[in-house]
């Protein structure tokens, strides 16, 4: 059943990341709390349905490896981007927009409106510095805060905030920029300097899925990127909850703190429609061989409207020093950073069951079968809860080599407190051909994974069928936001 032909799927990622041990979503909660690190038991006065989530990343390659810092949790490390490694930092949550920059033998940490907190190592622990401390002697906190340190060993710190605007009798949001005492991390030296402000002719920065309101805007989520010797400013707009969400570009060839213009090539990742929403806050960096590769949070508002999880793709640099998403956001599998130069092109592998009407054993409260494979993170085929066997298969209308699979599976009902919480699901994937059922994968997982992307052998199938053998929490459902078999026509 198998061909020798390779399409290179072993090497390759696909969005959503398949990142395990996706945190709590404790939004609600984070205004009742003072520090940098959240609690982990749910106030009572919030009743809000527990979900969980993930966004706002600051990445860094180090060593070999990749070490993820998302909102909500910290840290994930990856050599190879199929397995991610959660280790619980000490201290662990950081609230929102974590931010980490290696700076001398150290390892400075912050978040939002959070104090400084410095390690030996990237995954801590961590000790506390203290707040920072502006050229009046007056402490601070930064909002969606920022680091870098420069070849020469300055140091920078980057933040979200704000300036009344006579026109709208509100505000308008802005990203300042400081430079800090290498000496005390903590103290500023100069700033705060305006790096970017709103700019309603920047219509990605107008909040609303059409970009609507054409006075207002979140400028968000900064993130400093050097490269080639130009300083290039990441930042997100116009809101998290919008489709709209998106990250683009500022750059100066003159300081990390002055000179920035807008470049020309804006927005630098955003899809608005599909599986992958948003592509905002998040940041750019560097990879093996020079690369360049962005992060950015997905928005998958199902319980709540600060539900995300995480995406990346390359980015390149054009003629005119701007920077690119060569391939855009993808929702397709893509080749791993080191794997291939940008020349290579993209994978030849599409989901061949999107768009495609499944048959199920059975479907529960109207979330009939084709929701898995109707490319949306709002909607999910969900079996009924008597199904001991539940099984979604796909007709694939003809002979195809098919080399990957992706599985979103949808939380049902999670109640931390009462003990539905998140499980492993154990699953087999079946292929089919002239009248032949066969096996592809049979996985028992040892770990949860909210989004799974799973590899094999090249194999010819008319047809695939997933059978979810066991769900090994049976005081929660299990739904299937997604259900892709990637491959090609044979």
């Amino acid at each position: 059943m198998k061909n020798d032909k390779t399409s290179g799927a072993a090497y390759t990622y696909c969005n959503p990341l398949p990142i395990p041990d996706i945190p709590r979503g404790k939004d609600d909660w984070y205004a009742n709390e003072d520090g940098m690190f959240s609690h982990e038991n749910k106030p009572v006065q919030v009743t809000t349905p527990d979900y969980r989530s993930i966004s706002d990343p600051t990445v860094f390659y180090h060593d070999g490896k990749w070490y993820l810092y998302p909102s909500y949790g910290m840290a994930w490390v990856s050599e190879d981007f199929h397995n991610w490694k959660h280790v619980r930092t000490e201290p662990y949550c950081p609230k929102y927009s974590p931010a980490i920059v290696r700076w001398k033998d150290k390892f400075l940490l912050t978040a939002w409106i959070c104090p400084l907190y410095v390690a030996d190592s990237p995954l801590g622990p961590f000790k506390l510095l203290g707040d920072f401390i502006g050229r009046d002697g007056v402490s601070f906190k930064p909002c969606d805060p920022a680091m870098f340190a420069d070849d020469d060993g300055r140091l920078y710190l980057y933040a979200f905030d704000t300036e009344p605007n006579e026109t709208t009798g509100k505000f308008t949001c802005k990203i300042v920029g400081y430079e800090l005492d290498t000496e005390d991390p903590r103290r500023v030296i100069r700033g705060p300097m305006d790096i970017i402000k709103m700019n309603p002719e920047n219509v990605w920065e107008r909040r609303g899925r059409y970009h609507q309101d054409k006075y207002f805007g979140w400028v968000e989520g900064p993130h400093l990127l050097k490269h080639n010797g130009r300083y290039y400013m990441i930042y997100a707009a116009p809101d998290t909850c919008d489709t709209s969400y998106c990250m683009a570009v500022y750059y100066s060839d003159d300081s990390p703190l002055s000179g920035f213009v807008c470049q020309k090539r804006n927005p630098l990742t955003f899809h608005e429609g599909g599986l992958i929403t948003g592509a905002g806050h998040g940041c750019v960096e560097h990879g093996p061989n020079g690369s360049l590769w962005s992060f950015y949070t997905i928005s998958t508002p199902i319980t709540h409207r600060y539900e995300r999880r995480i995406g990346m793709d390359r980015v390149e640099v054009d003629k005119n020093g701007e920077l690119y998403c060569p391939f855009g956001v993808t929702d397709r599998p893509q080749y791993i950073p080191g794997y291939r130069e940008v020349s290579a092109g993209q994978p030849d592998l599409v989901s061949l069951t999107s768009g495609v009407r499944p048959q199920a054993s059975s479907y529960r409260s109207e979330h009939y079968a084709f929701y898995a494979t109707d490319e949306s993170n709002l909607s999910w085929w969900e079996p009924s809860e008597t199904d001991e066997k539940p099984w979604i298969e796909c007709d694939l209308d003809g002979q195809y080599i098919v080399s990957a699979v992706r599985l979103f599976w949808r939380d049902v009902n999670l109640n931390y407190a009462e003990g539905r919480i998140p499980s492993p699901v154990d699953f087999l994937l079946e292929g089919y051909k002239n009248g032949e059922w066969f096996t592809l994968l049979n996985e028992k997982q040892e770990e949860e994974k909210n989004i799974d992307y799973h590899i094999f052998a090249d194999v010819v199938c008319e047809k695939v069928r997933l059978n979810i053998k066991k769900r090994n929490d049976k005081t929660t459902n299990i739904g299937l936001i997604d259900f892709s078999v990637f491959g090609r026509k044979k």
